[in-house]
């Protein structure tokens, strides 16, 4: 039994952008793993600069809202790109 012709370019091109849409998600990780280490340096760097416990707290209490902004931001993204993924399904 042979499957069609257009029946496997149908296949083809539903791969193919399965595969575009992967890898559009591996590029976005890739990135947040560059922004999540950013943000871990200074984080670090913050925490150096502290000259007691209290201020410490205080700073890294400071890097919150960035961080959940960025966060959220993140979130948004992965989950714009799932979406597209799945529509071109």
């Amino acid at each position: 039994m042979t499957i069609p012709t257009i029946e496997v370019q149908r296949l083809r091109q539903l791969a193919s952008r399965a595969l575009d849409g992967f890898n559009q998600l591996a590029v976005h990780e890739a990135g947040l793993l560059d922004e999540h280490l950013f943000a871990l340096q200074e984080s670090v760097a913050v925490a150096r600069k502290a000259r007691s416990v209290s201020e410490l707290l205080r700073n890294q209490l400071d890097l919150i809202p960035a961080t959940t902004a960025r966060l959220r931001r993140n979130q948004r993204k992965r989950l714009a790109l799932w979406r597209q993924l799945r529509q071109q399904a």
